[in-house]
């Protein structure tokens, strides 16, 4: 008789089948979250089926708290996303700069008064006290000078002021240590003065320079926060130079010897980071120096792709150096000249004839361009000259200079007397077409890239401006 599978059997015999992925139960899903200004998840809101439930808070380890916790203190919210990238690397070495100069201050406050004869039997506490004032109050009169002369520059050359700065203080710290070593009273307060005025003008100076760096950190209209975890992060290192500073006091004790190795290795650690903290700023404003560099690298490159690899801000901070405006200002064009300069001596009719032409060239401009006898360029602008007219000025100016080292451009007449010949006349109307062919590409190229505004400051030249009235 044959055998009856019971349907249990003949159920448990049958292969058994995956749910399809329809029938599968889905995984509950978020519905709404919380999120905080550094894009951490605080809260969340799940739906599973019809309930909503909230899921238990992770325990965070007291390592990622603790981090967490000095972020928030010194670091502005929002970062990485509210600053520019280089933020991080220059506020590390600003901080290894800051704390060598707090520990080298430590250092020459101990030179200054035993100096001062604190410590002396014989010295005068109303007389060290009398030389302390005088030597403050001659350091404060020196900034107000320097103020006065160059207040005006700094917003142009950044980065240039800010190494400055640096420099201009330890010039004064040497002072400061050279001071007891000068013998006599009077050499001392004049030497401690020098050092005192020199470290006034490092604190006028630097100032400065940081409300501008500040503001080209934030990205977020968050300058206001952004300058806070800068002072939590000065207020930070001054707190690590006071432990630092009495550890280092008590080491070195009273020898001169080692005071001053320890002076030197903290001034060159101090130059050092300095210098690579300032070379990692991309300021994004142009002043003479790179709109030099854009307009170079604008004509030299091969076609549009690498123009706009080379304009970045990244790739120009790379070339700028801290001599560079300096160095464009005695090399470069003679931006501003003078209208004689530009067009002759005499004063007579041949110079009438020459800038006569040379109106009917750049009409339409708001200045005019020639190349002197010895090759140098001399641009004159007018009253309506903007800070975009003086960035076209230096764009032209470095494509007759690109004209001139492949021998295409030629320079005016040795005697000036005999107006623009032919070969002049040919080479500045081929640059004119050229430039007005080629400035809206390179302005917009220039904000495609990551600058601010296509414009170069005024404040940058002489105020001698040429106006053609008729």
């Amino acid at each position: 008789m044959p055998r009856r599978h019971s349907p249990a059997r003949a159920r448990k015999a049958e292969p058994s089948r995956s749910p399809s992925p329809a029938s599968r139960p889905r995984p509950p899903r978020p519905l709404a979250e919380e999120v905080d200004a550094r894009g951490r998840v605080r809260f969340q809101l799940w739906l599973d089926g019809h309930s909503i439930r909230r899921p238990p808070l992770a325990s965070v380890r007291m390592p990622r708290r603790l981090a967490a916790e000095l972020r928030a203190v010194f670091l502005p919210a929002g970062y990485p996303d509210s600053v520019r990238p280089e933020y991080l690397r220059f506020q590390v070495f600003d901080t290894v700069q800051a704390a060598c100069s707090y520990l080298r201050g430590i250092l020459t406050t101990s030179a200054l008064l035993r100096g001062a004869g604190v410590g002396e039997t014989a010295a005068s506490p109303m007389a060290a006290a009398v030389a302390w004032v005088l030597r403050d109050g001659f350091g404060m009169f020196g900034s107000l000078v320097f103020s006065y002369a160059f207040g005006c520059g700094f917003d142009r050359n950044v980065k240039e002021w800010r190494l400055f700065a640096d420099l201009i203080n330890d010039v004064g710290l040497c002072l400061d240590m050279l001071a007891p070593l000068t013998g006599s009273p009077t050499a001392f307060a004049i030497v401690a003065a020098l050092g005192a005025a020199c470290k006034s003008i490092c604190g006028m100076v630097a100032g400065a320079c940081r409300a501008s760096v500040t503001a080209h950190f934030a990205l977020k209209s968050n300058l206001a926060d952004v300058s806070a975890k800068e002072g939590a992060q000065e207020t930070a290192v001054t707190l690590l130079g006071l432990l630092l500073g009495s550890w280092l006091a008590n080491a070195l004790g009273d020898s001169q010897l080692t005071c001053w190795a320890a002076f030197l290795v903290l001034t060159a650690v101090h130059v050092w980071a300095n210098w690579l903290g300032v070379a990692s700023l991309r300021l994004t404003n142009l002043n003479r120096q790179r709109a030099a560099l854009v307009c170079r690298l604008w004509w030299s490159a091969p076609n549009d792709e690498e123009r706009l690899r080379l304009l970045t801000p990244a790739h120009v901070a790379a070339l700028e150096r801290p001599w560079g405006p300096l160095l464009h200002s005695l090399t470069g064009p003679r931006l501003a000249s003078r209208l004689l300069p530009l067009v002759g001596h005499a004063g007579g009719s041949d110079d009438a004839a020459v800038l006569s032409e040379l109106a009917r060239l750049y009409q339409g401009e708001a200045y005019l361009i020639r190349m002197d006898s010895t090759g140098k360029l001399r641009a004159a602008l007018s009253s309506d000259a903007t800070g975009e007219t003086l960035l076209k000025v230096l764009f032209h100016c470095e494509l007759l200079q690109h004209l001139q080292l492949s021998g295409r451009a030629v320079a005016c007449s040795s005697s000036y007397s005999t107006g623009l010949h032919t070969a002049e006349m040919i080479t500045l109307a081929e640059a004119i077409t050229t430039v007005r062919e080629a400035w809206p590409s390179f302005v917009s190229a220039l904000r495609d890239s990551g600058w601010q505004e296509p414009a170069v400051s005024l404040d940058s030249v002489a105020g001698i401006r040429v106006n053609i009235i008729s």
